[in-house]
């Protein structure tokens, strides 16, 4: 071994050991938390008898304090004044051996951890927000081989759904906060109407997605599920019932990628290079003949065309990813 490796061998252990306590700075959204969860769990496999602080957001709090690997939360409200920020940050101050920053904040620099993630930082355009993520914390890390997080239900929450008694279900996600990136009605509700002929199939949404899944809804055999879980609930129903998932770029796609679920994502404005579903068993499909895709853009300046993917292309899709699934028991 050469003295370089030496040395280098000499730094990581001393890493290693100088971790006790660690903060997680989450990103806002539920969808880009759910992405840096591989952090999360690459961190516990590493460091398992350190402290794992979380700082969330109003958005994220409930489903990080259920979080099994998490164990505190803090909450941070970019809504704050200037002042309760400040105060925010330096109430925070040398509590923390190493500091996780998936936003790029100045909060490390304000902490003055030991070790920090690097505020330097130079990606390829295209890069896949998980593997962002993660190279943040490849000097810090060893470990290839890690177990998932869980996010746990209470008892009454669990019962809940065991007395439904739910089917193993094709679970249908295709609404999203952006108009421009949800599957269009019309198709919608073709593909639904052939998939309930041979499986059973959930809707899942907010309440605000009702009158999107309106006429998908009236369906007979639809599991209506549209404004009844919360984000927890869904994380806990993919995982023991879902079959496949056929979802657009959103929170729950990111979940069943998360939960390695076989998958059927659609995309249209955003690049699936950075948010592609990395289940080992997906599918994902986009109208490739258009000039502009992906825009990246919130508004679309057509007529959303690049969501207008076709029903039968969609149903083979389903039906080529499921058999996949069948060959791998």
């Amino acid at each position: 071994m050469s003295i370089a490796s030496m040395r280098k061998k000499v730094s990581d252990k001393k890493i290693l050991s100088g971790i006790r306590n660690i903060l997680i700075y989450f990103p806002t959204n539920i969808g880009d938390t759910v992405l840096a969860f591989p952090v999360l769990d690459k961190i516990k496999a590493n460091y398992p008898q350190s402290n794992i602080t979380a700082i969330a957001s109003p958005k994220t709090k409930d489903f990080i304090l259920r979080n099994n690997s998490i164990d505190e939360v803090i909450l941070f409200n970019k809504r704050w004044s200037s002042g309760q920020k400040r105060r925010f940050a330096f109430s925070l101050r040398g509590k923390y051996d190493f500091v996780i920053d998936l936003k790029n904040s100045f909060l490390p620099a304000i902490l003055k951890p030991k070790f920090r993630t690097s505020f330097l930082r130079f990606f390829p355009k295209d890069m896949h927000i998980r593997d962002k993520y993660l190279a943040l914390i490849e000097k810090f890390t060893r470990k290839g081989n890690v177990k998932k997080c869980d996010i746990i239900l209470n008892p009454t929450e669990k019962s809940k759904w065991e007395k439904l008694q739910p089917k193993p279900s094709i679970f249908i996600a295709c609404s999203s906060l952006t108009l421009i990136k949800s599957y269009p009605h019309k198709f919608l509700e073709e593909v639904v109407r052939k998939l309930i002929k041979k499986y059973p199939v959930t809707i899942l949404g907010s309440e605000r997605d009702s009158q999107f899944y309106k006429n998908v809804l009236a369906i007979e055999g639809i599991v209506d599920l549209v404004g009844k879980t919360t984000i927890s609930d869904v994380f806990y129903i993919l995982k023991k019932y879902c079959l496949l998932l056929l979802a657009v770029d959103s929170s729950i796609l990111h979940m069943g990628s998360y939960l390695d679920l076989p998958t059927v994502a659609i995309f249209g404005p955003t690049h699936p290079d950075r948010s592609h579903p990395y289940s080992i068993n997906c599918t994902v499909l986009r109208n490739k003949d258009l000039s502009c895709v992906p825009c990246e853009k919130s508004q679309c300046s057509f007529k959303n065309e690049c969501m207008d993917i076709e029903p039968e292309e969609v149903i083979q899709a389903i039906a080529q990813t499921l058999d996949k699934n069948i060959s791998y028991t």
